[in-house]
């Protein structure tokens, strides 16, 4: 980024592990029906708020798990109802991390007097 500060390189690691989070519920979704897949999470949460704590967002950790959820008859274990709300959960904070985004380029525009 050519103008980077705290908050915009937090924002954009934000945005990048909801990105990652995105993929892998689509990933689980798309395998619903196949015999023996596991459901895949992605966690990149704890780990930014201690790379904020810090001073230093550059050093999140995003790590992806297999499931250890109850699998059916055929050793799937994704959850269709639980993988379509985190879904849409993922994408409202996505929305939301984008528009703080936004807003702090708004925020430098004016400061220069665009």
């Amino acid at each position: 980024m050519i103008i980077s500060d705290l908050t915009t390189q937090s924002l954009a690691r934000a945005l990048r592990g909801l990105e990652t989070q995105q993929q892998a519920h689509q990933q689980n979704i798309a395998n619903v029906e196949t015999p023996g897949f596991l459901a895949q999470r992605v966690d990149f949460e704890d780990s930014l708020r201690r790379a904020i704590e810090r001073g230093r967002p550059d050093l999140v950790d995003t790590t992806t798990t297999t499931t250890t959820d109850p699998t059916r008859i055929d050793g799937n274990n994704v959850r269709l109802d639980r993988e379509l709300t985190a879904l849409a959960g993922n994408a409202l904070r996505q929305q939301l991390v984008t528009e703080a985004i936004n807003h702090q380029y708004r925020l430098i525009r004016t400061s220069i007097g665009r």
